[in-house]
């Protein structure tokens, strides 16, 4: 009983977050100092022709009767249409998304695949060279600025050992002669699906850079965690016995001890998936990945509020389902979760 309490509490929660969110960030939109209906219009417009866009986006009602319009519409899935390419922004995130979410969740992979078995090995050998070798690496994966890391990475591997391609997600000649067909919008799935290996590697080849450069962070926090949480449970009198009893070593770390050691690792892998893809603005700018990033970033610079608060609320309910997500398994996992 007092688990579903714990569940029902926290929905409640995440509703009231992203009902905050959705005041905060229209109303800041709509304050800052610009004119959308001119905007809108387009370059050297009227007073009449700003005076009907205004009327046309609503921008002549009071404040509250236009975000009174703005949840009707969210509700029934229209997020607005950008002032910049007029198009309906669902239309746009359809475009954008899936790039950004493919190279976030490629990201994900390399901390997963990186950062646990280095932090199960870290842990098992404490004060060993490799546990300090692995500390070192995992707090300078947490302290490198990205923007630097990505154009080091860029300067060695593109320009010195030409080995990876220098930005975007295909080549040129690639998009001529090897087309992806779009079906899911990952451009690694779609290829897969439709046995186009040469788009196939392109693609792999062009996402290993930025992916890399956004899981490095991710890394750095899993091996920290992983190798705190190892610590702990191989002090256990279970990890002891299991290995009196003549079990591999092996069997011991990475079946019996990790079970117990992978929950807080789970929670900031999940964390770590939506600062990716906020993160992930930053890196898309350095390798001209057409993803979520560029899409921001069109529409900061041409004061894009629609777009922005759009976005905005689109990473929100990421973060808020995740983080209801990690809640609910723990509180699944974990009974003494439920009375906190």
């Amino acid at each position: 009983m007092h688990r579903w309490t714990y569940i029902v509490r926290r929905l409640i929660l995440a509703v009231v977050v992203l009902l905050s969110v959705s005041v905060v960030t229209f109303f800041i939109a709509r304050v800052v100092p610009s004119d959308p209906a001119a905007a809108w219009v387009g370059s050297h417009p009227k007073p009449d022709q700003i005076a009907r866009a205004r009327i046309e986006l609503g921008l002549d009602k009071p404040l509250y009767v236009q975000y009174l319009m703005y949840m009707n519409k969210l509700f029934h899935g229209d997020l607005g249409t950008s002032v910049q390419t007029h198009h309906p922004i669902l239309m746009d995130l359809k475009t954008y998304l899936p790039a950004t979410l493919e190279l976030v969740l490629v990201g994900m992979l390399m901390a997963i695949v990186i950062g646990i078995p280095l932090g199960v090995l870290s842990g098992a050998k404490k004060e060993s060279v490799l546990d300090h070798v692995t500390r070192f690496f995992s707090v300078a994966g947490v302290s490198i600025p990205t923007f630097w890391l990505g154009l080091l990475l860029q300067l060695l591997f593109f320009s010195k050992l030409g080995l990876l391609p220098l930005n975007g997600r295909l080549s040129v000649d690639t998009t001529l002669y090897h087309p992806v067909t779009q079906i899911t919008g990952f451009y690694l799935v779609d290829t897969l699906i439709t046995g186009n290996w040469f788009a196939f590697k392109d693609a792999l080849l062009h996402i290993i850079l930025p992916a890399f450069t956004l899981a490095t962070y991710p890394i750095g926090l899993t091996v920290r965690m992983t190798r705190t949480s190892m610590i702990e449970v191989l002090n256990q009198k279970y990890i002891l016995a299991a290995r009196v009893a003549g079990l591999p070593e092996r069997t011991v770390l990475f079946v019996l001890a990790l079970k117990n050691a992978i929950i807080p690792t789970i929670t900031v892998l999940g964390l770590s998936f939506v600062y990716s893809l906020t993160g992930a603005i930053l890196v898309e700018v350095i390798f001209s990945w057409p993803g979520l990033g560029t899409y921001v970033t069109n529409a900061v610079l041409s004061l894009d509020f629609p777009v922005i608060v759009s976005v905005t609320l689109i990473v929100t309910v990421f973060y808020v389902f995740i983080n209801l997500f990690l809640d609910i398994v723990q509180a699944m996992l974990d009974p003494r979760v439920t009375l906190q």
